[in-house]
């Protein structure tokens, strides 16, 4: 692929909060934009990792938007353990590593924070128990306490999910209801292996006291049935079938997918176990599955993301192995990618963690557009959160 090697954005972060945000997603509601995202003192999926966000107006027809005052970052989720340094080996028979993920979904024009409490516990060689979030035991033989080859995926277990409805107020976030639990109360003890047995610390307000979802008043549970917004596409697989490659290396992890001009879509996938190119899949109709990944020659590793213009052009935006070169390409038939140009090159010494090395560059791909303009959402070395926009007519 050419690469004429022009920068054609500018980016700034807009976080400064503790050493770890990442994870980052949005949500639009007419001019306004709310993009949240983790938030941790130093690790990845660290204890007591809670939600912030921030709210951004769309000016000027779409070109800019105005974040306010960095002081107006809400916390859309506390932490429901103590926030600390995730320990390098799961000695503890005491869980007190909770952390959280969460996602705001528009529903009917309402807005609803679905959370989960999670816990990262032991490392696996397979990537059958990597990403799981469940409470079946790991068998002994692929669980270790610390990281050491073979064991480099972490485990992730399932405690409790949640949900809160938000609404925006003058510009500003504001809880709009309490705070529920969805499903089943956390476990008092969790069996993470056969032969190993933990038992659940005590959880932070709200969640120490939060009522179930069967209590809520009648009308916000049938609110949050209705009709949801998509902002992110997901590709669809047959159940068990998301991580396979054709090549059998079946670790396909983040994703990202475009429609073409004839209609096909495709899923772009990097893989945990071949972290040099991205994997792909097509299908002709939008009701189909895909298929296993087959390795491209789209060089890159993490989350990807990828778009197509109004008339028809699709576009990609990947980063290289070191996540510090980010670059965009694009084809007129989804098929050909034959233009390339550099995004950003960003070396960022960040303060290094769990699963957070000491240098890296802007990863992790959202996309807004609005108006001709697309904007990504990153983060910078999973340290700060940043955004960029891309004026569609430099990809004509």
């Amino acid at each position: 692929m050419p690469n004429d090697g022009k920068r054609i954005i500018k980016s700034f972060d807009f976080s400064d909060f503790h050493a770890y945000n990442h994870h980052q997603k949005f949500v639009i509601l007419g001019d306004r934009v709310i993009v949240y995202w983790t938030n941790h003192v130093r690790d990845e999926n660290g204890p007591g990792q809670r939600l912030l966000a921030r709210v951004g107006t769309f000016r000027d027809n779409g070109s800019r938007i105005d974040w306010g005052k960095p002081e107006e970052i809400v916390e859309l989720a506390p932490p429901a353990m103590p926030a600390g340094r995730r320990p390098v080996s799961d000695d503890s028979d005491l869980i007190t590593g909770a952390f959280m993920d969460g996602t705001l979904q528009l529903i009917d024009g309402r807005l609803f924070l679905r959370g989960r409490l999670l816990l990262c516990d032991g490392w696996t060689d397979t990537m059958r128990y990597h990403h799981n979030a469940n409470r079946s035991p790991v068998p002994d033989e692929h669980y270790s306490r610390t990281r050491k080859p073979p064991f480099r995926f972490d485990i992730y277990w399932r405690l409790m999910s949640f949900v809160q409805e938000w609404k925006l107020e003058d510009g500003k976030l504001r809880p709009a209801s309490k705070l529920y639990i969805s499903g089943d109360p956390a476990p008092a003890e969790l069996q993470v292996t056969p032969s190993i047995r933990k038992k659940m610390g005590r959880f932070l307000p709200p969640y120490d006291t939060a009522k179930p979802l069967a209590e809520a008043p009648e009308e916000f549970k049938k609110a949050l049935h209705g009709r949801q917004t998509v902002f992110n596409r997901r590709p669809r697989y047959a159940p068990g079938t998301d991580k396979l490659a054709a090549n059998g290396k079946n670790g396909l992890a983040h994703h990202t997918e475009f429609i073409r001009p004839d209609g096909s879509s495709v899923a772009v996938r990097d893989n945990l176990l071949d972290p040099t190119t991205y994997y792909a899949a097509e299908k002709q109709t939008p009701e189909a599955c895909y298929g296993p990944g087959i390795k491209t020659n789209l060089f890159g590793t993490a989350m990807p993301v990828a778009g197509e213009l109004p008339d028809g052009t699709v576009w990609f935006v990947g980063s290289d192995m070191t996540r510090q070169n980010a670059y965009i390409t694009w084809s007129k038939d989804g098929r050909i990618f034959d233009r390339t140009k550099l995004l950003m090159n960003i070396r960022y010494e960040a303060l290094p963690g769990i699963s957070k090395p000491a240098v890296g560059g802007a990863q992790y791909f959202q996309t807004i557009t609005r108006n001709g303009n697309i904007y990504l959402v990153y983060s910078i070395a999973k340290e700060k959160i940043g955004i960029c926009r891309i004026p569609a007519e430099v990809l004509k």
